[in-house]
């Protein structure tokens, strides 16, 4: 019997449902790498509602797209290479990232206009915040204390009102294109925060993370079920943590008018004036390290390109059919880094030296970015470490250190970590 025609409303329907499917079998699979058992069983529960519904309106759609997937998969990435002979490449993302350029030791991201050069001398603001009174008073919401203290941005806004979580959050939690984007906390934040007029790109990550955990525990509860593994003998302990008792570090940096602070180099004695990146500049330079990291992969491959042209010339093993296919797969090789030397030729990422020059506003009073590009490059080593060490060690933010109890049967006592804390926290969930 021959399969019912779908209409253009049900193709739409199917396209979108795998996706999603697929999404979410890769967010399970991070889910298990990651041990959180609670995170697993829900997206189970939400993969098999989509694939029931993509077997109602079409029960061939998951088999179809499983013989499309392989197909493309064998599809020559490079022209008329033969790509049996070299099946060992990493996906590369389908999207065509930016390109990358330096211009006097700055980076630029050359395909944004609106934020060419990403280390322009930008403001941290954010909005003045609505005034209680004019809160819907149908909006169930509490006023967050900011880990900042406001201290990072220019109106030094302490607090926020941010509601509750509701039903209709779910969608945007459960949503797999959000977190294959990175965008889901984004989403979230911007619905929740009860004046529309403030990004939440544009609050420091620590104020983030407190938005966040007060989101997490006043909806799902305080427990936080998690599996870590014992520093002493590698066993995986599942054990639960009690969000209640995470507390804002103590932050008592006082910013100027700008939001910036202060810092005085141990050697030089230069007075160095410095910003904390909020979610978008962070965001910023995550793409410069990814774009970095094509060059480095270059090289790398290049590297192995060199060594095998090497030891084939010196070769008296293989037969001159099994050269041949060698030298396919080089030339291969070589297509594939000079396409990612394309984007970007670095032979080692920048991260210390794009962190600086994002953070570093000005140099005794000289707020010139080529100057601040300058100096940062050419800082003793000593002088640059001092400045990250403090940047660091006053960072606003939630103190995410904690004990865990070994069992018994394990040889009892505890040891400290450090609690992961990302986008996943809304889909790890104690089992109800």
């Amino acid at each position: 019997m021959a399969n019912k025609k779908l209409t253009e409303e049900q193709q739409s329907q199917i396209k979108t449902l795998l996706a999603n499917n697929e999404m979410l079998e890769k967010t399970k699979k991070e889910a298990m790498e990651k041990g959180t058992k609670g995170s697993v069983s829900q997206i189970e529960r939400a993969q098999q509602e989509v694939i029931d519904h993509i077997n109602s309106i079409d029960p061939t759609a998951l088999e179809n797209a499983k013989k499309e997937k392989k197909k493309a998969n064998s599809i020559d990435l490079f022209g008329d290479t033969d790509m049996s002979i070299f099946n060992v490449f990493e996906e590369e993302n389908e999207q065509k990232p930016t390109k990358y350029v330096e211009d006097t030791d700055s980076v630029k991201d050359a395909e944004s206009p609106a934020e060419s050069d990403i280390y322009a001398n930008t403001e941290t603001v954010i909005a003045e915040t609505t005034t209680f009174n004019d809160i819907d008073p149908t909006v169930q919401y509490d006023v967050i204390q900011l880990p900042s203290n406001g201290q990072c941005y220019k109106n030094k806004m302490d607090r926020l009102p941010v509601a509750y979580l509701t039903a209709y959050d779910e969608n945007i939690i459960t949503s797999p294109n959000l977190y294959k984007d990175g965008l889901v906390i984004d989403f979230l934040l911007k619905n929740k925060i009860v004046n529309k007029e403030i990004n939440p790109s544009d609050l420091v990550s620590g104020d983030i993370d407190a938005i966040t955990l007060f989101l997490r525990a006043t909806s799902y509860g305080p427990d936080f079920p998690i599996v870590v593994a014992d520093p002493e003998t590698g066993e995986q302990i599942d054990t639960t943590v009690d969000l209640t008792t995470l507390k804002p570090k103590e932050f008592t940096l006082v910013g100027d008018e700008n939001g910036w602070f202060e810092f005085e180099t141990p050697i030089k004695k230069d007075k160095i004036k410095f910003r904390y990146l909020t979610r978008r500049q962070e965001k910023q330079l995550q793409k410069i390290v990814e774009l970095e990291s094509n060059g480095t992969k270059a090289f790398m491959i290049e590297d192995t390109k060199n060594s095998l042209t090497m030891s084939m010339s010196n070769d008296k093993i293989l037969n001159e059919a099994e050269k041949k296919t060698l030298r396919a797969s080089i030339a291969v090789l070589d297509k594939w880094s000079k396409k990612l030397k394309e984007l970007n030729d670095s032979k080692f990422n920048k991260l210390i030296t794009n962190s600086l020059q994002l953070q570093i506003m000005s140099v005794n009073g000289n707020t010139d970015r080529e100057f601040i590009a300058k100096y940062v490059n050419s800082m003793p080593a000593m002088e640059a470490l001092s400045l990250r060490k403090y940047i660091d060690k006053n960072k606003p933010g939630i103190n995410f250190d904690i004990e865990v109890k070994r069992p018994e049967s394990l040889g009892g006592g505890s040891f400290k970590t450090f609690l992961n804390w990302d986008d996943s926290i809304f889909l790890n969930l104690p089992d109800l």
